[in-house]
């Protein structure tokens, strides 16, 4: 993801705080559905990347609410000093937000009783594979809707490589690994020089080869 500079990111995390209190309060209210967020992800991430869009056209953000105001600062609104096509960043990191503040407002809300599971991954990267179809299929052509598209691939693939890898190794190291072929990684122990562990990396290794 891009790390966009320290003075950007306060009021872009209030917007996207707002809204995904929004999104959690919405599935607590909803009786045995509080697992459909992948539909409140959708509806969130076609609405700001519409909106987004709109504004890079010249024209009026056509969101409404929390979802617009966080397309206006995700877009920005000084044109004298705006990086034309700087807003692609500021999407990354909007969108980055939000799908770890809502899990973490409905676990603070007792509804989940944690913040990560597969179920949720899978969810969460479905919605922004199938919002990143959606604007490919509906905005037409030119490099903003490429970028929108490049986005959310690239928030999907992040969330693999940063949080769900981190996830697997401790469910395999809690449950096993669910891979026999002969060519396959392997988790290995990084130790500190005291020789405590403190993580663990992957090696590509062939595991029927001799030692």
């Amino acid at each position: 993801m891009p790390y966009i500079s320290a003075q950007e990111r306060p009021s872009i995390d209030e917007k996207a705080g707002a809204l995904a209190e929004e999104v959690s309060r919405s599935l607590s209210r909803e009786e045995n559905k509080d697992t459909e967020v992948s539909v409140h992800y959708r509806e969130a991430f076609v609405a700001i990347s519409r909106a987004v869009l709109q504004l890079e056209r010249g024209k009026k953000a056509g969101a409404a609410g929390r979802t617009r105001s966080l397309a206006v600062e995700i877009f920005g609104e000084d044109e004298e000093s705006r990086d034309r096509g700087a807003w692609l960043g500021r999407l990354n990191y909007a969108l980055t937000q939000l799908i770890q503040l809502v899990p973490e407002k409905m676990a603070e809300k007792g509804i989940w009783k944690e913040e990560f599971r597969y179920w949720l991954y899978a969810q969460t990267v479905g919605a922004l594979a199938r919002s990143a179809m959606d604007i490919h299929a509906t905005e037409g052509e030119g490099w903003p809707a490429d970028g929108v598209v490049g986005v959310l691939t690239d928030v999907k693939d992040e969330y693999k490589r940063r949080v769900n890898a981190a996830y697997e190794t401790f469910q395999i190291i809690k449950s096993g690994d669910c891979y026999r072929t002969r060519y396959r990684t392997v988790l290995s122990e990084v130790k500190d020089p005291a020789g405590r562990v403190v993580g663990y990396s992957e090696v590509m290794k062939d595991v029927e080869a001799k030692a």
